[in-house]
């Protein structure tokens, strides 16, 4: 045990001082930023699949129901980061960008015969963009230089409760404490506006699970929440003296209603499923004229084959192949027009010891499938690399 901690903390500090680089996509300076959709965990090569994703050890933070199904001699620490390589086009331009961040932490472990739990802390939203455009000055025929910077994001902290009310049903809980601060900063020649926003909410979203011998069919549900921001904002001028300072509170912003069903189908060897999300953005502020937020749906599925497994541990003793893929619309609408993503994923889960301690590995290919004109298109290529720790506990030795 005391090995596999002293392991894991020295990847958390490996992963921090690597994998800081900010988020960067000219879309994450509309609303709350760009939102995360994936678990970057175990199925990421399976197109991320989690709704009706049922195991003895593995940490399913996205639907709560499947955290009462934990193995009462386990303790599981999950970690995971990716790596993403962007490419961006709009009309005859482009440009690429490369970050890493960490993605997520994990604990969990039976609390009861009934009931498990889990805390841990993942992004909600990412911030990272600099923008250089040259604007008119009206009744000019000159333009000015225009500079947009962005940074910073929302974390959520979450309590999983996991809750299983009879053999074949589970229902679960996460509670969730939002947290984090937006940057915001515009330069222009006459003047330098900065906005800095923070938040601090709890909030909670619900998941249920049938589940009965190979089957797995799941729930999830999240209630619309306003969000208040405090607000303040700084105005310089030319020379950077403060010219104008304002402190406000606002409630523009929403995490909106999020609804998702899912099931897997699961033996020794195979494990194949699908997932359906939807998520009522509509009525949130995107900040721009020419660009909307509206309601998106995500549809993903996937598969994993084991080609042998351990029938006296009931753990995979070999390494697990995935494939997955997604289909999307975009919460992000550009003069009335939708826009549609696709992404193929691939990985592989590989045992590290006995006790059911994986590496698992995915990459991500992801495209612009349809956009409208004047849209920015993003394809990138994303390495997620996630280690779920597990470690035997309240095991009784031999004796002789």
């Amino acid at each position: 045990m005391i090995k596999k901690l002293s392991f894991s903390f020295f990847f958390l500090y490996f992963t921090l001082n690597i994998y800081s680089q900010s988020n960067y996509s000219p879309y994450s300076m509309l609303g709350l930023g760009e939102i995360e959709t994936r678990d970057y965990g175990r199925t990421a090569g399976m197109g991320n699949l989690s709704t009706g994703v049922r195991d003895f050890n593995y940490l399913n933070p996205s639907n709560p129901a499947a955290i009462s199904g934990i193995d009462s001699l386990r303790l599981i620490f999950d970690i995971s980061v990716s790596g993403k390589q962007s490419y961006y086009s709009r009309r005859s331009k482009s440009d690429g960008a490369f970050n890493g961040n960490l993605k997520k932490l994990s604990l969990g472990f039976r609390l009861a015969p009934r009931w498990g739990i889990s805390v841990g802390v993942r992004p909600l939203s990412d911030v990272g963009y600099q923008i250089y455009s040259e604007e008119p000055i009206e009744g000019t025929n000159s333009t000015k230089a225009v500079y947009l910077k962005g940074s910073g994001g929302l974390y959520e902290f979450y309590i999983s409760n996991g809750f299983k009310i009879s053999n074949n049903f589970s229902v679960g809980i996460n509670t969730m404490y939002i947290s984090g601060i937006i940057k915001q900063a515009e330069d222009q020649t006459e003047y330098i506006f900065e906005k800095e926003s923070r938040l601090s909410q709890i909030y909670n979203t619900f998941g249920i699970q049938y589940h009965q011998k190979d089957l797995t069919i799941g729930a999830i549900y999240g209630y619309k929440q306003s969000l208040s921001l405090t607000n303040k904002t700084l105005v310089y001028d030319s020379s950077y003296n403060l010219t104008e300072e304002e402190k406000d509170r606002s409630s523009s912003q929403f995490i909106p209603e999020t609804m998702g069903v899912g099931f897997s189908l699961a033996n020794k060897k195979l494990i194949w499923g699908m997932d359906f999300q939807y998520q009522k953005w509509e009525g949130l502020n995107s900040g721009t004229s020419n660009t909307k937020i509206v309601d998106s749906y995500r549809i993903s599925g996937g598969l994993g084959y084991t080609p042998n497994s351990d029938k006296f541990y009931k753990i995979r003793n070999q390494g697990q192949i995935q494939v997955g893929g997604s289909l999307s619309q975009s919460y992000i609408q550009v003069a009335g027009k939708k826009a549609y993503n696709y992404s193929v994923t691939t990985g592989y889960s590989l045992p590290v010891d006995k006790t059911g301690t994986l590496l698992n590995l995915s990459l991500e290919y992801g495209n612009t499938l349809s956009a409208p004109s004047g849209y920015i298109k993003e394809s990138y290529v994303m390495l997620t690399v996630n280690f779920s720790f597990i470690e035997q506990w309240f095991k009784r030795g031999k004796l002789y």
